[in-house]
């Protein structure tokens, strides 16, 4: 398998792994990001019977998700004043738009090798049964997702 596809592969697994057990989780839609990926954090170990390096990893995982959580909201409010500055306008200035989104792209690609290295890690320290039990949830929750828009 080439090395571009097993990292999305693995980027997509590792999102699909922490935003399906966010979704699964729905007393804590209240508490904070921290509580919510450490509840992640404590539900995955469970469920996988993870042992202490694998929690870890999985930890690891989780600060690296909330550290782009925290670098991407930086400067939101910043940037919400600025969309709604743009809508106030008779035309769309899509230089600005472009610029906006270009920087958010930036953070990104900044970001996600650190991203895709902490899932990898994870992703490689399960073993056979683990990482079984981590497809069947990802696939279920990809079939009871897909085609969901919550604002039907």
């Amino acid at each position: 398998m080439k090395l571009g596809k097993r990292t999305l592969i693995v980027l997509t697994a590792g999102t699909l792994l922490i935003t399906g057990v966010a979704a699964c989780n729905h007393g804590m839609y209240h508490g904070s990001a921290e509580e919510r990926g450490e509840w992640i954090v404590q539900k995955v170990s469970k469920e996988l019977e993870l042992n202490e390096t694998q929690r870890t990893r999985l930890a690891e995982v989780k600060d690296e998700f909330l550290g782009m959580r925290s670098t991407m909201r930086s400067d939101r409010a910043q940037m919400q004043q600025e969309v709604l500055t743009m809508l106030q306008q008779p035309t769309l200035d899509r230089d600005k738009v472009n610029t906006i989104v270009n920087q958010k792209i930036a953070t990104i690609n900044s970001r996600s090798p650190d991203i895709i290295d902490a899932i990898g890690n994870f992703y490689d320290s399960l073993d056979d049964s683990q990482r079984a039990e981590l497809r069947e949830f990802i696939e279920h929750k990809m079939e009871h997702h897909h085609g969901h828009r919550h604002w039907n």
